[in-house]
């Protein structure tokens, strides 16, 4: 195809592909954001580097507004504690590096999972038991529908605070992830 760019999210498994880049002199933007301020950072970024900048900090401001308006309650005593599962059977989660975690503290939630290091560790059950969140919050996709059998007697099950996000939304970080951001918001808000 004989790019000029290449736009990835992370290098850490495309070392062999971006050697290729390299060698084959194409340019490679790399993106790892761990924060919703990183991800406006790399739109603007990006609007750089296709040479429209402007499109891209009118569009950050508008993403700005949003997710400002999402803002969810300050006061630490009313936060839930929130679960966001990324995959059912595995149990992929979001940790201290991933950007959802950050979307989840945004919105007035505590992420049951932000103390775990990288973006995106898999626990064990035992682990998942223990933590015992007030919510779930499903990255949905076909395989990722329903919370982990070890979730069973939470508060977020007992109470029907699961609620799935559509993964495509929630786990691509650009500007779509502000659509993820509001309804996360919106369901909290209905934990007051």
């Amino acid at each position: 195809l004989k790019p000029q760019v290449v736009f990835v999210s992370t290098a850490s498994e495309l070392e062999a592909f971006m050697r290729t880049l390299e060698q084959q002199k194409i340019a490679v933007y790399v993106a790892g954001p761990k924060t919703l301020d990183e991800i406006f950072k790399s739109i603007e970024r990006i609007g750089e580097i296709v040479g429209n900048p402007r499109r891209a900090e009118d569009l950050v401001q508008n993403l700005k507004s949003r997710a400002a308006a999402a803002r969810g309650p300050v006061s630490y005593g009313s936060r839930p504690k929130v679960f966001v599962q990324v995959d059912k059977d595995a149990l992929y989660t979001v940790g201290s590096d991933s950007y959802i975690t950050d979307l989840v503290s945004r919105v007035g939630g505590v992420s049951a999972t932000a103390d775990l290091p990288t973006a995106y560790p898999k626990i064990s059950r035992e682990t998942a038991l223990a933590m015992n969140p007030d919510v779930i919050i499903i990255s949905a996709s076909s395989s990722n529908r329903e919370p982990n059998e070890a979730f069973r007697n939470s508060p977020a099950v007992k109470s029907g605070r699961v609620y799935r996000v559509d993964a495509d939304l929630l786990s691509r970080p650009g500007p779509r992830v502000v659509d993820a951001l509001e309804q996360i918001a919106e369901k909290l808000k209905s934990e007051r």
